[in-house]
């Protein structure tokens, strides 16, 4: 014999595993479980053995089955097995060995019934201790065969039929009751078999090291081929189950998180709404107003966030004084004969500003295309135009390098660009052309430096891109494909290595390194054309709709201020410190400046969709 009788003692690993059962069903019951017949959903919830899962990424489920079970009646029948028959293989195998039989042989029939269900089609929810019970029968069996072969005269020969009768009764009853998970009483049955027989050859005269080391050798043999087991060459129903269980995965996940971010982004909403400006009336919101001369092109923030520039029609550039709501004379230069390609609101001419780069100094400016082909120098202190550079066909956009050595232009007729040396007033390279923008269809136009003012940045809208030129050579490099629609304009922090282009339909987020769109913000009805400006931290987008000025939270999409405008805005800004927000525009020409610390009345709780303006965030 190979297991020496035991003496009459108490089955603690059996009490132990028949209170483990019972108390997670009690657990489950508490957690909302039905008591007698709970759905498969919620047992797959709970762990239960289910192929789609079990076979892909989640093995843990075929231990975790075998101790949920399937109602009261489930768990009545199971408990009083293992007590009846648990208890008398205790009693031959000892704890440990019992302990490692129903474990072992209980995961052999999860994994065979985990095998036999692996149809897409016809899943099997599996749970209960009944694999583990057959296993413990069939190591029974073996011990008792093993105990025969020897010719042990300990062993109580008798037991051999009846127990050989238990196991068909079972299988019998398995096969013809429906509902019933005969594969795995099989896989346990079969497992049991083998781990009690190879337990039950180990000599009865090794020591106890000897017996250690073949107990540690029998049960590694046994998980290697439980996972062999399930690392065979997959079926075509198990590979589409797969497939279909991470499509299901994928889908979850895509749920949770979009919950998830709805969750928080409520939140957000709310504590945007509590800790957001105050609200104004609508006259009171609306701010104050500086008249302007001319009408305006655009608007810059000079570097002392004291004063502003705007350029305008008849050629002119004015310096405004925020603090004492004065402004300087107009800044003029040469006007030449002749109307301008596209000029929707005469008189216009060839040579008009609608652009300024600052110099270092925060003196000089650069306004393209105040002088005909070319770029007029400004003294703001003075007042007075100083100077001017040829660079090409109706320039549209500047850009100045901080060192004060060259400036780039964007030449719109040409569709070039050019960058002009300042020591020599001499265009140092010229670009290729680049776009098929036009005239005589109005488009925004953007030039900016980036990675260190090694890269030139374009706005072509003709192609719906940004271009990426050589700084040095202005070769083009690279271009980025732009989803937004019809672009607004654009936001570069060359510091932090993003860019945020404004289009009709969304918002695109850019990462200047890699020349890439990292996110797109769709809005959730589209905006017409219209003047857009994005404040330092990035966290707010401003833009004239509806004659209104909106202030949008990029972090939730959400309306967080709204102001009344007459009229056409033409450009805006906000300050440096994020606390005001200027418009120029037209009808009546003026200078606006709006507080951001209050608000005209919303007209809708945080959170309402007649509030929501991006239907997806940037994050």
């Amino acid at each position: 014999m190979t297991v020496a009788v035991q003496p009459p003692r108490a089955p603690v690993v059996t009490f132990a595993l028949i209170a483990i059962n019972i108390v997670l069903y009690l657990i489950q019951v508490a957690a909302g479980l039905d008591w007698l017949d709970p759905n498969s959903d919620d047992l797959v919830r709970w762990g239960a053995n289910l192929a789609v899962y079990s076979l892909t990424d989640e093995p843990w489920r075929l231990l975790t089955s075998m101790f949920l079970h399937i109602g009261l009646m489930h768990l009545a029948v199971n408990m009083y097995m293992l007590l009846s028959f648990g208890a008398m293989a205790e009693r031959r195998f000892g704890p440990v060995r019992l302990l490692l039989v129903y474990l072992l042989s209980g995961l052999a029939g999860s994994v065979v019934s985990a095998l036999w269900h692996a149809d897409p089609f016809n899943q099997v929810v599996a749970a209960g201790a009944s694999g583990a019970l057959m296993g413990l029968t069939g190591a029974y069996l073996a011990d008792w065969l093993v105990a025969s072969w020897h010719n042990d005269p300990h062993e109580d020969v008798k037991i051999g039929g009846p127990l050989v009768q238990t196991i068909v009764i079972n299988l019998v009853i398995g096969s013809a009751i429906p509902g019933i998970d005969n594969a795995c009483h099989v896989g346990g049955l079969v497992g049991g078999f083998i781990v009690g027989g190879a337990f039950a050859m180990v000599s009865p005269r090794a020591s106890r090291l000897q017996s250690t080391l073949a107990g540690m050798l029998i049960c590694a043999g046994a998980v290697a081929a439980l996972v062999a087991a399930l690392r065979i060459e997959p079926s075509e129903g198990l590979q589409m189950l797969r497939e279909v269980h991470a499509a299901e995965k994928a889908e979850r996940a895509e749920k949770e998180l979009a919950e998830r971010k709805k969750k928080e982004r409520l939140a957000a909403i709310v504590e945007e709404r509590k800790r957001g400006p105050r609200t104004e009336t609508d006259e009171v919101a609306a701010g104050t107003s500086i008249a302007l001369e001319h009408r305006p092109h655009s608007l810059y923030l000079l570097p002392d966030a004291q004063r502003v520039a705007v350029t305008a029609g008849w050629n002119a550039v004015q310096v405004i004084d925020l603090a004492g709501r004065t402004g300087g004379p107009w800044i003029k230069g040469p006007r030449t004969q002749g109307m301008m390609i596209g000029c929707a609101h005469p008189p216009c001419f060839p040579n008009n500003p609608n652009a300024l780069a600052l110099a270092p100094d925060g003196r000089t400016a650069y306004a393209a295309s105040m002088e005909k082909d070319g770029i007029g120098i400004v003294d703001l202190q003075t007042g007075t135009m100083t100077g001017a550079l040829k660079t090409g066909k109706v320039p549209r956009a500047v850009a100045a390098d901080r060192a004060g050595q060259r400036v780039y232009v964007l030449n719109d007729a040409d569709n070039t660009v050019v960058a002009v040396d300042l020591g020599t007033r001499k265009i140092a390279a010229r670009s290729a052309a680049f776009g098929k923008n036009r005239l005589d269809e109005y488009h925004p136009a953007g030039i900016w430096l980036a990675a260190q003012e090694r890269e030139v940045w374009v706005l072509d809208q003709s192609l719906s891109r940004l271009v990426v030129l050589d700084a040095a050579t202005l070769a083009e490099v690279a271009d980025v494909s732009i989803t937004s629609g019809y672009m607004n304009g654009a936001y570069f922090d060359a510091a932090r290595g993003k860019a945020w282009v404004v289009g009709v339909d969304a918002i695109d987020r850019v990462d200047l390194a890699s020349k890439k769109v990292e996110t797109t913000s769709h809005f959730c009805q589209g905006v017409w054309a219209a003047p857009v400006a994005i404040d330092r931290s990035a966290s707010r987008l401003a833009i004239a709709a509806g004659g209104r000025v909106l202030v949008v939270s990029l972090r939730t999409g959400y309306i967080v201020a709204s102001y009344p405008y007459d009229g056409k805005p033409t450009g805006l800004q906000f300050a440096p410190d994020g606390k005001h927000l200027y418009a120029i525009g037209t009808d009546p020409e003026r200078l606006t400046t709006l507080d951001l610390a209050v608000t005209a009345e919303l007209g809708a709780p945080a959170g309402s969709d007649d509030l929501k303006l991006l239907c997806s965030t940037l994050d």
